[in-house]
């Protein structure tokens, strides 16, 4: 009965595991620090373009219009503008327009290549002991162009955050998976923290 009992529990733990692909929406979530420098001029967010391959079209709407709703409070709470206008107000002479594209927005979860092999092999000690269940990896990229009301470049940045990380029974990340939020925030960070720095210099 003991070994029925093992074996089912052992079933049950490793069904619970599989591979799973998505996109990193967010949240994008507030600033990790205050703008260096507070730009005089008023910014307008344009609707993000999402061209990261493998997302039919209404998949991208949806991201697109997620994310322009959170790049525009992300960027009003982080102090990079004087002020954040919406659409269709007009933009004055000295106002610009922050255009996102995102290249790449992958998440995944997939079994740790060794956790079958340690899981059986120690009838699940490997499970309790927190050995790693799961690989969490995320590529998440993008451009940022901030340009004038005449669509004349003014400050452009390009950057990429790559992470992949094991994730155990008693990881913060297994029970409340953050699907890529934390890496989508430090990319938006390190886009606006180029692009600003570029633009406080015209």
């Amino acid at each position: 009965m003991n070994t029925l009992l093992r074996a089912a529990t052992l079933a049950a733990l490793l069904s619970m595991t599989g591979c799973i692909s998505y996109n990193v929406t967010g949240p994008v979530g507030t600033p990790p620090h205050p703008a260096t420098v507070t730009s005089p001029r008023t910014a307008q967010i344009a609707d993000v373009v999402v061209s990261a391959p493998g997302i039919d079209e209404a998949t991208r709407t949806t991201i697109s219009r997620s994310l322009t709703s959170q790049l525009g409070q992300y960027v009003e709470k982080g102090g990079y503008f004087k002020a954040i206008s919406e659409y269709p107000t007009r933009l004055d002479e000295q106002d610009v327009l922050l255009k996102f594209d995102m290249t790449s927005l992958k998440g995944r979860r997939a079994p740790h290549p060794g956790y079958f092999p340690g899981a059986l092999l120690t009838l699940t000690l490997w499970i309790w002991v927190n050995g790693p269940i799961y690989v969490d990896s995320f590529d998440v990229a993008g451009d940022l162009v901030i340009v004038d009301r005449n669509g004349t470049e003014l400050a452009r940045a390009k950057d990429q955050v790559k992470l992949e990380r094991n994730v155990g029974l008693y990881g913060r990340e297994y029970w409340a998976p953050t699907l890529g939020s934390k890496q989508l925030n430090q990319l938006v960070t390190e886009l606006m923290d180029t692009a600003t720095v570029q633009l406080a210099k015209r």
